[in-house]
């Protein structure tokens, strides 16, 4: 009866503790990000935009100094130190369009396509473009300087994990 009453009276005791939440004392844990992105992307290059008021065979395209694998360089470097990669998940094309004054000056940028919860990555992206500026040798129409408009294309690829168990 003893070793009964003994049973009884454990059974009892480990139901009675099992019922505390254990939660209660995890209050002070701090919490971790256990997720984390990389982004991938491949400037696809700068396409001069044509001027419909110029004769084609008298137009001269711009030209940024050192070429348009410096101004890819610079634009490289100008995402690395503005642009927060692991808040971002994007993936496909974009575009950022460049409009150049007769002085060479990039006066204008514009990112898109517009995506939904996308606002603060094409700011990023347009800011990343307009730092890059240096002054640009303007397009020309029969030997003047003329405005002109480019487009950057960029594809991008996104690859997120959960490294909550690495």
């Amino acid at each position: 009866m003893k070793s009964l009453l003994f049973s009884l009276c454990l059974l009892t005791s480990a139901l009675a503790l099992a019922q505390v939440d254990i939660e209660e004392g995890m209050d002070n844990i701090p919490m971790i990000e256990n997720t984390s992105s990389a982004v991938v992307y491949n400037v696809r290059g700068i396409y001069q935009v044509s001027d419909n008021n110029c004769n084609a065979s008298q137009f001269k395209s711009l030209v940024y100094p050192g070429g348009s694998a410096a101004y890819i360089k610079d634009l490289k470097e100008k995402l690395q130190q503005n642009v927060n990669w692991n808040t971002y998940v994007i993936n496909g094309l974009f575009f950022v369009k460049l409009d150049i004054n007769k002085n060479g000056v990039l006066t204008n940028a514009e990112a898109g396509p517009k995506v939904a919860n996308g606002d603060l990555f094409l700011k990023d992206l347009k800011n990343a473009a307009m730092k890059a500026n240096k002054i640009w040798k303007p397009a020309t129409c029969n030997g003047n300087p003329v405005d002109s408009k480019a487009i950057l294309k960029i594809d991008f690829s996104s690859m997120t994990y959960d490294n909550a168990f690495n």
